[in-house]
């Protein structure tokens, strides 16, 4: 029943983007009485923290997947694998993360850092590799700050993408500005 009132949510949450469902409307929907839904949840807020945390969990598992495919790429291919793994899983769980982050006024900062805590580790090898030159200090910098950057490119691409934009396009641009990132500075 616990399921079934989640994948009805995450239907209303998809069919109707714009606002968020009602118990009531939970309740037609999974063709269950308003009591059932709320034996196994308090209110909306907190289906709609389930499905988050769901979509946390897939879309850290389908990043450090896509990471591990970058791992041998030449840096371009290994850029754009990751941003297009990201907007994937992003894209997968649009209503969910439209819903977390407007209708409940989560801050994606604070919804991503679940995600980044756990892939630290292999998120400092790209960097790593591009600057050598660089002490664990600085390279903890760089991956803070593209990582941010990274979520932020990806969920635009992902959530706020214009009709008429082509994907992939979007996804190699991303690519390029975060590996501008990486780049040596110039002796002055």
């Amino acid at each position: 029943m616990r399921q079934r009132l989640l994948t009805s949510t995450l239907q209303l949450l998809e069919r109707h983007p714009e606002r968020r469902p009602t118990t009531a409307e939970l309740a037609r929907t999974a063709h269950v009485s308003i009591g059932t839904v709320y034996r196994y949840f308090a209110d909306m807020d907190a289906i709609v923290e389930e499905l988050r945390l769901n979509a946390v969990h897939d879309i850290t598992a389908s990043l450090a997947g896509g990471i591990g495919r970058a791992m041998d790429r030449e840096p371009l291919d290994a850029m754009i694998t990751v941003d297009d793994t990201l907007v994937s899983a992003f894209e997968s769980h649009a209503a969910v993360l439209r819903a977390a982050l407007e209708l409940q006024n989560i801050g994606f900062g604070e919804a991503w850092a679940e995600v980044e805590r756990p892939l630290l580790p292999l998120a400092r090898v790209l960097p790593s590799r591009l600057r050598p030159d660089l002490d664990d200090a600085a390279i903890d910098d760089l991956v803070f700050l593209t990582m941010g950057a990274t979520a932020s490119l990806c969920l635009r691409i992902a959530l706020l993408r214009p009709p008429e934009t082509d994907r992939g396009e979007l996804i190699a641009t991303a690519a390029r500005m975060l590996l501008a990132a990486f780049d040596t500075p110039e002796a002055s």
